[in-house]
């Protein structure tokens, strides 16, 4: 019940802003997350408006979603957790998360990687009212150790499911930035961590290591030193988005690059900092696929073969259209549910959805 709710609250969504499209007001405003603040979601469309082109007419139908939906028949499950043919690949598992229909966060982001050696990365963790979900996919994936358990920034919807996770499963290094919360939820992070002797890594822009023998993962930031804003923790919700990890994935020719929650402010600096290195074949979709972020000009940068967007919303038809007038295929975790991407060291990725639905037809 609660993905039909969602479901239909998006269908709604949509229909809302096809409208708008349809009356040409131009006066349509994404709605704040929870628990952030008007000042700053205003400073991000301003930020926005300043760098990207006029909205695009939303090219979905809504009856077209309503009938292919993550309701629809097609469920590939099975297909999706058998890692019988995975050797010697880079896997990419996006989890479809979820919370009550009552909820007041997001469910958040999480990601399963696993290298071609076999060595494991969770990186992010979601609400904690989303972590069964996250302990579930693990454990049908056969994965009873983690290697490497990164959290992008300290929100709720990224780190809530830690604690639950490293209760189950045995962790071996934890990666975060720099940057501190004073949030019960990051306390509890930390104190899992600790509770359970994992040895914890800070990083900063510069700093690579490998995961297994044949990825090699580039931080591109942040950096180490960094001010917090003036009456932090208030109104920080866009400072620690904008805090988190920018990682690159290299195996081979083969990329991806996980962004966390950066708005589109510091998507320009990184523009600027590193240009055409951003590119990448498989990217998350910053921020739920909002257009608090997902410039153009990063769409046109980072130029991803494949994008997926994990979130409760659809986000923005926009940013959808951009990402797929680029030229990249599309994939969300609302429609498609469950998505794994396997991709091999010659820059090939093979993408299966768990649901069948109108993004890729």
């Amino acid at each position: 019940m609660a993905k039909r709710h969602r479901f239909l609250k998006n269908v709604r969504y949509m229909a809302a802003i096809i409208a708008a499209a349809v009356c040409l007001t131009g006066c349509g405003a994404p709605s704040a997350d929870s628990g952030t603040q008007t000042s700053e979601t205003a400073a991000a469309e301003s930020e926005r408006a300043a760098v990207t082109e006029p909205a695009t007419e939303a090219a979905a139908e809504p009856e077209k979603q309503e009938s292919s939906g993550p309701d629809a028949a097609a469920d590939r499950y099975e297909e999706i957790t058998d890692r019988s043919n995975d050797q010697g690949k880079l896997v990419i598992y996006f989890l479809d998360l979820e919370v009550g229909p009552d909820a007041k966060d997001k469910s958040g982001d999480s990601a399963i990687l696993i290298s071609p050696d076999g060595k494991v990365m969770l990186l992010d963790a979601g609400h904690p009212d989303a972590s069964d979900i996250v302990v579930k996919m693990l454990t049908d994936l056969g994965i009873e150790k983690i290697d490497y358990l990164v959290a992008s920034h300290p929100h709720i919807d990224h780190i809530g499911g830690v604690p639950a996770v490293v209760s189950d499963f045995s962790v071996e290094t934890a990666y975060q930035s720099y940057v501190e919360y004073t949030t019960q939820t990051y306390h509890n992070y930390v104190n899992a961590l600790k509770e359970s002797g994992i040895n914890v890594v800070s990083l900063e822009t510069g700093d690579e290591f490998s995961f297994g023998e044949q990825v090699q993962v580039k931080v591109l930031g942040p950096d180490k030193e960094f001010e917090y804003p003036a009456g932090f923790p208030d109104n920080s919700t866009q400072f620690l988005n904008n805090m988190s990890l920018l990682l690159k994935f290299t195996y081979g020719e083969t990329t991806a690059l996980f962004g966390g929650d950066l708005y589109v402010s510091q998507e320009r600096e990184y523009i600027d900092l590193y240009g055409d290195e951003l590119k990448a074949d498989v990217a998350k979709a910053n921020h739920h696929g909002k257009d608090t972020s997902n410039l153009k000009k990063w769409i046109k940068t980072v130029s991803p073969k494949i994008v997926a967007v994990m979130g409760d919303e659809m986000g923005s038809m926009d940013v959808y259209n951009n990402y797929v007038k680029q030229g990249a295929e599309y994939h969300h975790t609302l429609y498609d549910g469950m998505i794994k991407v396997i991709a091999d060291d010659k820059g090939n990725c093979q993408v299966i959805d768990q649901k069948d639905s109108w993004m890729n037809e």
